[in-house]
């Protein structure tokens, strides 16, 4: 089968980066949003429940928008561009609201893609009136999620892992509606966990203790896509993919030597090798694919790993320019405020700390569950939404490479050590900068890897116009010149945190 001609996106505008946050109902009553903005943040990340938008079944349906017309009108009035993912069946759909939907129920499925789509598509025809609008649509969340080898774990929102068929049929309904309703909908296939993966379907050398998500899922899914509806000219029934990346186990596709293709960048092009082509059957390596989750908790920390708002802090820059380097749609983190609650017992996973910023909901949570938290210290509020260091490290990123475009990867020949991952940015005028950090090819935090220092010489090639000297922006924001008037190089020295080398007069 030919390759599948990418479809072609809406541009952002030029001064923004194709970054973004995923954003929860409650983050609309806080100034979270006006935080996000400021920090230069331009997609939003949100979220339709069948659950809440039809809670009765009715004939013919009955839609409640009241949380959607909020959420999407709230983010769309900040400025947002918005990709709204769909998923938690109504308890009288299904027992389990990830599970796919019966056969006999998809057409209902399709109606609430109809009337999804229709009411925030923005043409003027039956729109919210809070002037909502969402272009990118996902069906369901992490679909490679298997329930019958997931223990006692809970899923985050789709239970396909075991039925890619059922997937692929529900994504077809979804497909076929939402671009009735509006030809301009981007659907997406997924998202995919890609991560943790099943014993039984784990990749060669694999080696993370195993967990609920299947490796070949999305291979099968659309092997049965070319199956079932071979000639169909809307196949393959997506216009992306949605992909999720954490730093935990993502190292597993660097390759080597030299491993060029660090965590996020490997990870794209392993997903794109290894299940969106199949010999003689079909070839789809060439759809865009959306990061819609990538982050890094700051608390609470566990055997094998310390974490920190420091080490949070150095990641989002990393994980940023990572995806601009695999030339994804956008990367959304994961998440805007802490939003992750449990029990008491350890290893408290259920109380995960992503957020950019600290969350008064958060917080009394955890007072009113675990009024004793030894694992969670130094949770101070000034505001329902506190910024980390992360929010002030997005802002420096989005400041320091807007209006550029990611040109390439500098090489172990060019930077004189394969620890050091630089990544070359162009602008307009011959504009050239460079933002480089130490790796040392495992994950943030894991106990006993110790951080790699390195020096990175910089010349002409990598900070024009050149002058000899070159401004040197730190994670956070702190700028230091280095270098003289007419030098040929600057030595610049480098560790974890992500630093933006640009020339200076």
């Amino acid at each position: 089968a030919p390759p599948t001609a990418p479809p072609t996106l809406d541009p952002l505008l030029s001064t923004e980066l194709p970054i973004g946050v995923q954003i929860f109902e409650a983050d609309v009553d806080t100034a979270a949003l006006e935080h996000l903005r400021g920090a230069g943040a331009a997609w939003a990340r949100v979220r339709a429940l069948w659950k809440l938008v039809e809670p009765e079944r009715r004939t013919p349906p009955r839609h409640d928008w009241t949380v959607t017309d909020r959420m999407f009108g709230a983010t769309t009035a900040a400025g947002f561009r918005n990709v709204a993912v769909v998923y938690a069946n109504p308890p009288w759909l299904t027992e389990r609201e990830c599970l796919p939907v019966p056969p006999g129920d998809l057409p209902r499925y399709g109606a609430l893609w109809a009337a999804l789509v229709e009411r925030y598509d923005g043409d003027g025809v039956d729109d919210a009136p809070e002037g909502a609008v969402v272009r990118y649509w996902q069906v369901s969340n992490e679909v490679d999620y298997d329930p019958t080898a997931a223990s006692d774990e809970g899923d985050h929102g789709g239970c396909f892992g075991h039925d890619p068929a059922a997937y692929a049929e529900q994504l077809v309904v979804a497909y076929r509606a939402a671009k009735a309703a509006d030809p301009g909908a981007q659907v997406g296939f997924g998202p995919l966990a890609y991560d943790r993966f099943t014993s039984d379907s784990a990749p060669a050398g694999w080696t993370a203790p195993p967990g609920p998500f299947v490796h070949d899922f999305t291979q099968r899914a659309l092997e049965h896509l070319h199956a079932a509806h071979a000639g169909d000219p809307a196949l393959p029934f997506f216009d992306f993919v949605g992909l999720h990346n954490y730093n935990d186990h993502a190292h597993f596709w660097d390759g080597s030597p030299p491993p060029l293709r660090h965590e996020l960048v490997g990870r794209v092009a392993g997903f794109r090798a290894e299940q969106l082509a199949l010999p003689g059957v079909f070839d789809v390596r060439g759809v865009p694919i959306l990061i819609t989750e990538t982050g890094l908790a700051s608390s609470p920390s566990d055997a094998w790993t310390e974490r920190g708002e420091d080490l949070q802090a150095m990641y989002v820059g990393q994980t940023m320019v990572r995806a601009m380097a695999a030339g994804v749609v956008a990367a959304i983190w994961y998440t805007a405020r802490d939003n992750i609650f449990g029990d008491c017992a350890p290893p408290h996973y259920d109380w995960l700390t992503f957020g950019l910023m600290r969350s008064s909901d958060y917080r009394a949570a955890l007072d009113a569950r675990c009024p004793i938290h030894p694992w969670i210290e130094g949770y101070a509020l000034d505001s329902p939404a506190t910024p980390r260091p992360a929010l002030a490290a997005l802002g420096v990123l989005t400041a320091a490479l807007r209006g550029l475009t990611f040109d390439r990867q500098l090489d172990p020949a060019e930077t004189g050590d394969a620890a050091v991952e630089a990544y070359a940015f162009r602008g307009s005028g011959g504009r050239a900068a460079v933002v480089a950090w130490t790796t040392t090819g495992e994950r943030l935090g894991r106990r006993g890897v110790e951080p790699l220092g390195a020096t990175l010489v910089v010349g002409p090639a990598h900070a024009a116009p050149w002058t000899g000297r070159v401004a040197v922006t730190d994670h956070l924001g702190g700028v230091r010149t280095l270098g003289a008037p007419g030098a040929a190089t600057v030595p610049i020295e480098l560790g974890a945190a992500p630093v933006f080398v640009a020339a200076a007069p």
